[in-house]
């Protein structure tokens, strides 16, 4: 089952309404076969590396956070109903969480993901704006943008935000305004 299409942006999206779900208890595992995770891990990986792009990441930053997302989703993996959105959740929280920590000393581990960073060079000179206009949002506009280019709605962006279809509305809003300034500035869109 091909549950992945293309938003009103440009990305492929996975969407969560095709994929199988499940009641709680039920094992996808077992039900899906033994392949559907990692299937979805190919598959998804990379989407979910530019989602947390989206959220002002380096590639580097989003990277790990995806991984620890798909690492932290494995051994629940019976109990996810909409895995696409659960790993978007985790991984946005990884990464906001790294970033808290980020003043403290010491080293970080090595990074796990390399093979799904988007490099620079794989990203297309408009996706670069986007990208850098994106991080100059201020944080629920930007958060509520992410959402929205991965193709969810506003209902399911603000059960997952925990604001008012009116607030993602209006955040949805002010950011296209801006977006569309700052790349009407640079040159681009």
């Amino acid at each position: 089952m091909d549950s992945s299409r293309s938003s009103k942006s440009g990305f492929v999206v996975l969407d969560d309404t095709s994929l199988p779900q499940t009641a709680p208890g039920t094992d996808v595992r077992t039900s899906l076969g033994p392949d559907h995770f990692p299937a979805l891990y190919r598959r998804e990986m990379p989407l979910l590396t530019r989602f947390i792009m989206k959220h002002g990441a380096s590639p580097q930053e989003a990277a790990d956070a995806a991984q620890e997302a798909f690492a932290t989703a494995y051994p629940v993996w019976d109990s996810i109903r909409f895995p696409a959105r659960w790993l978007r959740t985790v991984a946005v929280r990884v990464y906001f969480r790294a970033k808290l920590r980020e003043d403290l000393p010491g080293e970080l581990p090595e990074t796990r993901a390399e093979s799904h960073v988007p490099t620079f060079t794989q990203l297309s000179d408009q996706e670069r704006e986007v990208y850098a206009a994106l991080v100059e949002l201020p944080t629920r506009q930007r958060q509520v943008m992410a959402w929205f280019y991965d193709g969810y709605t506003l209902a399911e962006i603000a059960e997952e935000l925990g604001i008012t279809k009116e607030a993602v509305r209006q955040n949805l809003c002010r950011a296209r305004a801006t977006l569309k300034a700052r790349l009407k500035q640079r040159g681009g869109a």
